[in-house]
């Protein structure tokens, strides 16, 4: 919605088949990607009130969708004109010149649409895993990214349909308002999505500053602390040292390391230096309060 609001005061719908047009276009286009990127990777940072993570991640999505989103609609483009024309091969010239009078014509622009944002957004949904140097976060971004982006590609000209009432002849800054908003939300409620699909392990803080707030754990180790750049940040809480406890994989699970600490870490009321986590532990470090919890593992029958 910023991206849009940025630029569409100086689009208009007369530019488009300028090169002045597509120049606004292309920077509306990276605008939203990079606007997005943004947002998506600052909002786990935010959440967790880590606001140099947030900053941080923020500023590699941002970089990542515009550089990357440039790479990407070259990419884009050049898929564009394939399926395009194969697109005019299949449903004749004539459909795909006229898609308001053509369902097979309209139905053509949907899909190219698609794989715009479709690969656009691959790119967006990289940074938060880059910034965190975090393989598994990446993926999930780049895989929520591309089913986000395909999802409000294919929605964004239906929208733009039911605005105008079905002439197209209305301006268009509306429909680019909704489709851009939907396109942005679509993506990051997938990321979000896949996100929650594929994780493996996780904390619930029960007692603490973030009460109610979850913690994938995606790094080996998982670094606890008072540290900003802990990976799950304790802040405003004197037990809880910089580096104070840590979670690391292990070959069938995760084990829990306390670092050295003063106050110490607990499992279930007793203090640990090393232990293995179960599913269900209460995990104390200072004040805060966690429940452990892990994807259940599918036992492999015996041959």
């Amino acid at each position: 919605m910023i991206a849009w609001a940025l630029v569409e005061p100086s689009f208009d719908d007369s530019m488009v088949s300028s090169n002045e047009g597509t120049a606004a276009a292309l920077i509306m286009l990276l605008g939203v990607g990079g606007l997005t990127g943004l947002m998506i990777g600052a909002v786990e940072g935010l959440l967790a009130r880590n606001y140099a993570r947030a900053a941080r991640s923020g500023l590699i999505g941002l970089g990542i969708g515009i550089g990357g989103g440039f790479v990407a609609l070259i990419v884009a483009g050049l898929a564009g004109l394939l399926i395009g024309f194969l697109g005019v091969a299949i449903v004749g010239e004539r459909a795909a010149s006229d898609p308001q009078h053509h369902f097979s014509g309209f139905l053509l622009v949907m899909i190219l649409r698609s794989i715009l944002w479709t690969i656009l957004f691959m790119a967006v949904g990289l940074g938060p895993g880059i910034a965190l140097k975090s393989k598994k976060m990446a993926w999930n971004g780049f895989v929520g990214g591309m089913i986000g982006g395909a999802l409000g590609g294919l929605l964004f000209d239906p929208i733009n349909y039911v605005v105008s009432r079905g002439t197209f002849e209305a301006d268009a800054d509306l429909s680019r308002a909704i489709g851009f908003a939907v396109v942005g939300a679509c993506a990051g409620l997938m990321i979000g999505l896949v996100e929650t699909l594929a994780k493996e392990a996780w904390l619930l803080m029960t007692a603490g500053p973030l009460k109610g707030k979850q913690f994938i754990i995606y790094r080996n180790p998982t670094i606890i602390g008072s540290s900003p750049r802990c990976d799950v940040y304790l802040f405003k809480d004197p037990a809880v040292e910089e580096a104070h406890a840590a979670i690391h994989a292990i070959r069938d699970g995760y084990e829990l390391e306390d670092k050295g600490t003063k106050s110490g870490t607990f499992i279930n009321n007793v203090q640990v230096k090393r232990s293995r986590l179960a599913n269900g532990d209460q995990i104390r470090i200072g004040n805060a309060l966690f429940i452990y919890s892990e994807k259940e593992k599918k036992e492999k029958k015996a041959p």
